[in-house]
């Protein structure tokens, strides 16, 4: 995966790898000692939140491991359902 920096992701539209826009990019958690990703809160555009995990605010929270790749979109990995 391309290596960008954690504050151009912000606002970054979010497609899942079956090409189903998921949302974007609000925000961002990472280990600051070591400069890992963690993992993002989508805010979502879609209804069906395909087994994704949210949080009390309603946001997406995506595993960065689920990250694949970016370009014009934050591409992810879809969980099982």
């Amino acid at each position: 995966m391309t290596t960008v920096l954690a504050s151009t992701l912000s606002d970054t539209p979010v497609m899942g790898s079956d090409g189903t826009e998921i949302g974007t990019v609000h925000n961002i958690t990472m280990n600051v000692e070591t400069g890992e990703l963690r993992r993002l809160l989508v805010t979502p555009t879609i209804n069906d939140l395909r087994g994704f995990e949210t949080n009390d605010d309603g946001k997406i929270v995506i595993s960065a491991g689920r990250m694949s790749d970016i370009d014009d979109y934050l591409i992810v990995d879809l969980p099982s359902r």
